[in-house]
């Protein structure tokens, strides 16, 4: 039989693994929910900062074949990729086109000849770039 001084430190180490236990539960039911947004958070911080590094410029326009060659070069220092060009605001191409840094690439897009063009290209980052390009000279 217990003596209530002794009743009383039972009491109280029972109470403290009732409360550790508690809490060791409650982590352990949190912490995955807690990883998977600090690793979506992560990728999101990574994600802006590569947006912010992205750069594109528009070399030339030139009128090709009924449609529009549109050159394009990464300025950047991050490889990216473009999903749509947008000549004089209806989209006149899109699809897939991975430019590393300093790489160019001709889009073939389909917008009838013009002498002066607005032509902005959008990124798979959300990025988009416009531009107001004349029409090269073919010689």
């Amino acid at each position: 039989m217990l003596v209530r001084g002794e009743a009383e430190v039972v009491a109280a180490l029972l109470m403290a693994v009732v409360v550790v236990g508690g809490f060791a539960l409650l982590w352990l039911w949190l912490y995955p929910s807690y990883l998977s947004w600090e690793q979506r958070a992560s990728r999101a911080m990574l994600e802006a900062r590569l947006a912010a590094r992205e750069r594109v410029v528009v070399e030339r326009v030139k009128c090709a074949g009924g449609g529009v060659s549109v050159f394009v070069t990464n300025t950047g220092d991050v490889a990216l990729r473009v999903l749509a060009v947008y000549v004089n605001e209806s989209l006149a191409w899109s699809g897939s086109l991975d430019l590393t840094p300093s790489a160019s690439a001709v889009v073939a897009a389909s917008s009838p000849c013009g002498n002066v063009y607005l032509v902005k290209v959008c990124s798979a980052r959300g990025n988009c770039w416009s531009f107001l390009e004349e029409e090269a000279w073919s010689g």
